[in-house]
């Protein structure tokens, strides 16, 4: 049994500088000692196999020296072996005299080979712990393998291997037949609070360039030393609980950072030609991989393991995971310093071809990487590739990628539009971007895809061509060609089928409900969010939601599916489930307007109770510019509820992009529909006209909703009287479209023609109609069906559309028909218990109420028309051979069926009617 001296693991011990050139004990070894303590205690003995292995400068040798203690000779004995450079034939020599003495085997003179080492170790009669040191001199995988075999033949040996590195024995070869104990860089590495616990200890004083040269150290106790500086008797002295700092002169010079600069600079003066150009080209790129190393050095195979070696030993170069060829990356302690010297010693051209090298290596599993990599070696043409099939990935990172797209020159925005409209996606939404740029960016945007689509869909297809339809199909839905937009759509989207979708890297299997979702896939989000919004404006919401759901679905999958950490080589910051948050915000938003448009404001607002709940919960924000949706959703849900505060919240979030806004008239008609409830129609309606014009000097009316915006304005106008004014909005639009012909149907009804108004509005169907259509035809045609003396067929109708507001909850519906026919509707249907609307039509304040005027007599029209010529009751009685009484009361009665008081206002009450010219 081998006996272990006890180490207390106490701070003071852990601090204590030796007089040995300024070495000082580590709290790492405190930690592994005791880790080590307790194992073989638990274990009643030593592993076979103990291997310590790291690089130069981890105490490997103190450790196990502190660990095995200094009785060598006693019950239980260590004896040390060290290598030298002479070669693997030394060790079993030194192995073979070391181990006789413990042995009853007869060593023949001469048997020094491995064979006979493993002999003699067979026949040990006492137990006894080997030390093999500095091994990395005697290794290879001959020497390795009779190392397990040796350690595995004899119960009485403890074998434990210090090296900087080994050939196998640290593989799943060896520990596949033998257990083995590795002791590595992790574990002699001091963690942040054992290196500040140092730093305190020692009374070193803090400052910014100590914390970074900590940080940059990443523990290792080599590159500590160096920046602490610690072998400088000018900035430490000896004191009973150690060595501490004593701030003299040499103080005021101290600087962490520069010590470790300094420490790279001369480590970079001993390296050999072949090992300065590795390091100096793996301080370039985050990681660099052994076929890189291999063609730095001219293809020389020996040379390149050599090198590497060399670096790994030294702890300049450090391993990194790799599922290919083995790569490694220059340690964080010393990579700044080599980094600007390679910058003043290597030529671009020899960047370059290192940039795109290791770009084209991790292109498929680390887009974002490669992209930046290509830009630095200005290999724009597979940057624009990467992008393209990475888009949502890569836009993810936010303003690093930012950074790096405003770096590029105008011919590559020309060039590859998918970069512009990058720019575009994260500059739409900054309050600091001008109007002038937005548009600048635009015309280059116009102009790359116009070059790289001259015939559309039917252009040539290139590795960037489904991208570039998906930009085509956003511009000219942004320009108003909505039957380009919605041909690019379709086609867009069938190639989205699972059979055909783009062959991506995935992260999970495909959710089984919607096989064209691949997680992973680096732009199959922004395409199902573009697809959407096309079919939003197009007037496709079946459409709209399907794709918008699927957005969802993918999110929900990167939330609760995402690779483990992030792939491989990759400098992403955002995780995969980070993503799937910030595109599930987009889902939302977007649902939940889809929802406003549609008419479902219930809906509408549960959506947006889920998306507040998701922000609050994980500060997730909805990329680029999707979050809009949401506050216009929550605009015309505040209007619905009557709730001004939640309406003004709205608009002071879409206010600083207003002159940016695509659907700014819906946002528009939410703030009209809530002064009319407030202040009434009249005033809403003016309002409304103020804001179209003042909207449209910053941004022209959307073809998309233009619709929206003609039919809301002659519902107000056909509300107040301004008959002739509702009638020219509708006038030349396309009469078979459902909004317009309903608003026809409303034009009619106030009018008092009740027939032409139920004709109109029976002949729009539910298919194709959006809710709020459905609900409005209802109550058209109940009021003008009690305009017919229907009054069965009324009440039925009324009912329906009452179910239907309070399952969508459209109560600011009600306004939209004259008032008090359709109350008198209301107040039948309640008497035959078909719905009970009667108090929320009471509720609707006087000013907000629709009148439907009566219509004039003919003799009542002829009078007001004399009178509207003649200014006076006698001339106008005159001109009509009827008595100056008879006019006054004709013009009693105008006034009346008017709703006015004096001439003048019937005057111009009949103008906006259409009864005067």
């Amino acid at each position: 049994m081998l006996r272990v001296n006890s180490f207390s693991g106490q701070p003071e011990h852990a601090q204590r500088a030796v007089a040995d050139g300024g070495r000082v004990a580590l709290p790492s070894r405190c930690r592994l000692l005791e880790r080590l303590a307790e194992e073989t205690a638990r274990s009643a003995g030593m592993q076979r196999l103990t291997l310590v292995l790291a690089p130069t400068g981890y105490g490997k040798t103190a450790t196990i020296t502190d660990w095995l203690g200094g009785d060598e000779d006693g019950l239980f004995p260590v004896r040390w072996v060290r290598c030298s450079t002479a070669g693997p034939h030394k060790l079993w020599a030194a192995l073979t005299k070391t181990l006789a003495p413990y042995s009853s085997s007869v060593v023949e003179a001469g048997s020094e080979s491995a064979a006979a080492v493993v002999e003699i170790a067979r026949e040990l009669h006492t137990a006894l712990t080997l030390v093999i040191d500095d091994f990395h001199f005697a290794t290879d995988a001959a020497t390795d393998m009779a190392l397990a075999e040796l350690s595995a033949e004899s119960p009485k040996l403890t074998l434990i291997v210090i090296g900087r590195s080994v050939t196998l024995l640290d593989g799943p070869l060896v520990s596949a037949t033998t257990r083995v104990r590795l002791i590595g860089a992790a574990d002699l590495s001091l963690t942040p609070e054992e290196t500040s616990e140092l730093v305190e200890n020692l009374q070193v004083p803090a400052s910014p360039s100590l914390t970074a040269a900590m940080a940059r150290s990443e523990g290792w106790p080599l590159a500590i030393r160096a920046a602490l500086n610690l072998g400088a008797d000018g900035l430490y002295i000896e004191t009973a609980e150690g060595r501490i700092w004593a701030d003299g002169s040499a103080a005021q010079q101290f600087d962490p950072l520069s010590n470790l600069n300094a420490f790279a600079m001369a480590s970079l003066e001993i390296m050999d030609a072949h090992a300065r150009h590795v390091i100096l080209a793996a301080s370039q790129i985050h990681a660099i991989s052994v076929n890189q190393i291999r063609d730095i050095l001219g293809g020389d195979e020996s040379a390149a393991l050599a090198a590497t070696r060399y670096l790994t030993e030294l702890g300049f170069l450090v391993s990194s995971p790799s599922p290919g060829p083995q790569e490694y990356r220059c340690h964080s302690s010393v990579r700044s310093a080599f980094s600007e010297y390679a910058v003043h010693t290597i030529d671009f051209a020899q960047r370059r071809r290192l940039y795109d090298g290791r770009a084209r290596e991790i292109a498929d599993t680390a887009p974002y990487t490669a992209f930046r990599l290509f830009c630095a070696a200005e290999e724009y043409d597979a940057a624009a590739i990467t992008f393209a099939q990475n888009f949502t990935l890569i836009t993810d990172e936010g303003e690093p990628c930012l950074q790096t797209l405003r770096a590029l020159p105008e011919a590559v925005l020309l060039k590859h539009p998918t970069f512009t409209a990058a720019l575009l996606f994260f500059e739409f939404p900054l309050v600091g971007s001008a109007p002038a740029r937005l548009r600048y960016l635009l015309r280059i945007w116009q102009r790359g895809i116009d070059f790289h689509l001259p015939a559309g869909i039917a252009s040539p297809a290139g590795p960037t061509h489904l991208q570039l339809l998906c930009e085509s199909m956003v511009f000219n839905r942004v320009l108003g060609d909505l039957d380009t937009a919605k041909s690019l759509m379709l086609h867009i989207e069938s190639r989205l089928a699972p059979d055909r979708g783009p062959q991506l890297p995935l992260s999970a299997e495909p959710v089984a409900e919607a096989p064209a979702v691949l997680p992973g896939n680096g732009s199959l989000s922004v395409f199902y969010r573009e697809i959407a919004g096309t079919a939003i404006a197009v007037g496709d919401f079946g459409r709209a939601r399907r794709s918008l759901k699927r957005l969802r679905r993918l999110s929900e999958l990167k939330i609760s599916t995402p690779w483990h950490g992030f792939p491989h080589a990759s400098t992403r910051t955002v995780t995969d489930p980070d993503s799937g948050r910030n595109w599930l915000l987009a889902a939302l938003s977007e649902l939940a307007f889809t929802d406003i448009i549609d008419g479902h404001v219930r809906r509408a607002g549960e959506l947006i109770h889920e998306y507040d709940e998701l922000t609050r919960s994980s500060g997730a924000a909805a990329p680029g510019i999707s979050w809009v949706g949401a506050e216009v959703a929550r605009a015309h849900i505040a209007q619905e509820n009557r709730d001004g505060v939640l309406l003004q919240q709205a608009v002071d979030r879409l206010s600083p992009i207003s002159d940016r806004l695509e659907p700014w008239p819906m946002l528009l008609i939410a703030e009209a529909a809530m002064m009319r409830e407030s202040r009434g129609t009249a005033l809403a309606l003016a309002h409304f006209v103020s804001g179209l014009e003042d909207g449209q000097r910053n941004t022209p009316i959307p073809l998309a909703w233009n619709k929206y915006v003609v039919t809301f304005e002659a519902m107000l106008n056909s509300s107040i009287g301004n008959l002739a004014r509702a009638e020219s909005l509708l006038a030349g639009n396309d009469p078979d479209e459902p909004a317009f012909r309903l608003e026809q149907a409303r034009l009619a009804l106030f009018s008092g023609n009740d027939v032409e108004a139920l004709l109109l509005a029976q002949s729009v169907g539910d298919p194709g109609a959006t809710k709020r259509q459905r609900v409005d035809r209802r109550l058209i045609t109940a009021v003008a069906e009690w305009g017919c003396d229907r009054k069965s067929d009324a009440v039925a109708c009324l009912g329906a559309a009452a179910s239907l507001v309070d399952k969508y909850f459209l109560p600011a519906m009600l306004v939209s028909v004259p008032f008090e026919q359709l109350r008198e509707v209301a107040v039948a249907a309640r008497a035959a218990g078909v719905c009970d609307i009667v108090d929320a039509l009471d509720a609707i304040p006087q000013h907000a109420r629709a009148s439907r005027f009566e219509q004039l007599t003919e003799m009542e029209l002829r009078t007001l028309l004399a009178i509207t010529e003649h200014r006076n009751a006698n001339q106008a009685a005159a001109s009509l051979f009827i008595t100056a009484g008879t006019v006054k009361k004709h013009l009693a009665a105008v006034y009346r069926k008017l709703g006015v008081r004096d001439r003048d206002a019937a005057i111009l009450r009949a103008g906006r009617m259409g009864l005067l010219d």
